[in-house]
This record gives structure tokens, C-alpha cells and sequence, in this order.
């Protein structure tokens, strides 16, 4: 499922893509394979691939579950969901408002 499809209204003025935290749970459970509420380096690797073609989606998703991974589990969970948002802001072009 291609990202533009998904629920995010608008492009802000900086070019990042916003969407609310909720809209950001919603597509992100679309790629959780194994249907576990956890978010894995594959699933998500799957989910940049759908944002921007599959440009460095291993490395990137690497790298996010890395930063956004507080426990050491090597999965993101509801707990650490707004560390995968401030990555995405930072890295994938994703910025998660409150309406």
C-alpha cells in the first residue's frame, strides 16, 4: 500500500508529510506482519519502502528501531511509538501533530 494513499492531509510548508499520532499507529499496523501491536526492523523497512520507493528503507529502518528502541527488544511498541515519531520527523520526512 503506497504511503500518498494513506491519511495524511496535508504537506506542510518544509515539504514533511502530517499526519496525527493516531493516522501514524493506523499506517503503521498496516505493516505489522505477525499481527503482534509491535512494529519490527522488517515491518518497518516494508513501511519506508512504501514511503519512498525502497531508497536505503534497510538502513533507515535499521537505524529507527536502533533510536526508537528504549527497551532493547529490537521491536518498536505503543511505549516507544513518539521515539519512532521524533525519528521519523527527523529522518523520513513525517511530522506527527495534535488537531
Amino acid at each position: 500500500m503506497a504511503f500518498k494513499s494513506i491519511e495524511y492531509r496535508n504537506i506542510s510548508s518544509d515539504g514533511k508529510r502530517v499526519m496525527t499520532l493516531a493516522e501514524f499507529k493506523k499506517w503503521l499496523k498496516k505493516f505489522d506482519a505477525n499481527k503482534d501491536g509491535k512494529i519490527s526492523k522488517e515491518d518497518l523497512t516494508e513501511a519506508i519502502r512504501s514511503t519512498n520507493g525502497g531508497w536505503f528503507s534497510r538502513i533507515k529502518s535499521h537505524r529507527a528501531v536502533k533510536s526508537a528502541d528504549a527497551n532493547g527488544d529490537g521491536t518498536i511498541d505503543e511505549d516507544e511509538i513518539m521515539n519512532l515519531a521524533e525519528f521519523a520527523l527527523k529522518h523520513l520526512g513525517i511530522r506527527i501533530v495534535s488537531y
